[in-house]
């Protein structure tokens, strides 16, 4: 091209494609798989791979722990159950409440306690009666209350059947009497004895005579934590 009478020359310098061709870039991949491949084949090369220890968490192997003393902790308590008398309630229903009551996590059972229904030979006897034959259990007894006498726990069926004034005037319901009168009753067999309201509105302790006169208390058919003990069994705070 000629511009004001001058000749310019330009040079094209030709451009150089220094990419390997597509074939040898494919041998270089298959030239280095096959190294990689006969080296993790080889056991010399196996032998220089190891997995790491998995080590287990300290809390996951305290809980494990703790799961297992708990278990092994647990103490199993066996009682019988039978009637005394005519009786109102139904049998089979008292032995599945007395059960449901005696295994409550909120009830005895904290104390780290199976207690298990058995035939014969149990720890302790469990007793619905007939109001009218309390008294034949003891002069301590009579028909207007439950007691307990040695290892005979004895529920007074006219209290099973509809509580009591005191408790029924203070709005408690009878499913949460019959958990009362039950953990009261095998309270005294624990080794437990009578106690007072601790304070006006302060849950009722298990042990205090709720069926007669809640002193100022509220209801309360379970054990507090300060009766958490047992010198029948041997059990301490």
């Amino acid at each position: 091209m000629a511009t004001g009478g001058m000749a310019i020359a330009v040079a094209l310098t030709p451009t150089v494609n220094i990419t390997a061709p597509n074939e040898n870039k494919s041998d270089a991949k298959k030239a280095i798989s096959a190294k990689i491949f006969s080296e993790i084949k080889s056991p010399s090369s196996l032998s220089s791979f190891k997995v790491s220890d998995i080590q287990t968490p300290d809390w996951h192997s305290t809980l494990q722990s703790s799961k297992k003393l708990n278990s092994e902790m647990k103490k199993e308590v066996t009682y019988t159950i039978s009637t005394k008398g005519n009786v109102r309630s139904n049998l089979s229903e008292f032995s599945k409440l007395v059960n449901e009551t005696l295994n409550d996590n909120r009830g005895w059972a904290r104390m780290g306690i199976v207690f298990k229904e058995v035939k014969e030979g149990g720890s302790f006897n469990l007793v619905l009666s007939q109001a009218e034959l309390m008294s034949s259990f003891s002069s301590g007894c009579d028909a207007d209350w439950s007691c307990r006498v040695g290892s005979s726990v004895i529920i007074n069926d006219n209290r099973w059947s509809g509580a009591t004034t005191a408790w029924n005037k203070a709005g408690g319901d009878i499913r949460n009497y019959r958990h009362m009168v039950i953990n009261h009753e095998v309270g005294h067999w624990l080794g437990h004895g009578h106690l007072n309201c601790s304070g006006a509105n302060n849950p009722a302790a298990v042990m205090q005579q709720q069926s007669i006169d809640l002193q100022g208390c509220a209801f309360n058919p379970w054990p507090l934590d300060s009766e958490l003990w047992s010198t029948t069994l041997g059990i301490e705070l």
